[in-house]
């Protein structure tokens, strides 16, 4: 199963029919979920993603200010 298949299949199991749900909503869920709601994991994920989109200095803030809290 690719990736945007599972947004699609999560999306019509756990999402309200007929909303505007976006694939980032229920990318969001999924990694949620998969992570069991920890919160140090899901920024990890997060941080990573910008790190590759090459938002380095971007992805350098935000772990500061992760790291304050």
């Amino acid at each position: 199963m690719t990736l945007k298949q599972l947004i699609d299949e999560t999306a019509k199991q756990s999402f309200v029919e007929g909303s505007k749900t976006r694939d980032e909503d229920v990318l969001g869920y999924l990694i949620s979920q998969y992570f069991k709601w920890d919160g140090q994991k899901v920024f990890d994920v997060m941080h990573e993603a910008f790190t590759h989109c090459n938002f380095h200095t971007f992805a350098e803030k935000i772990k500061e200010e992760w790291e304050k809290e």
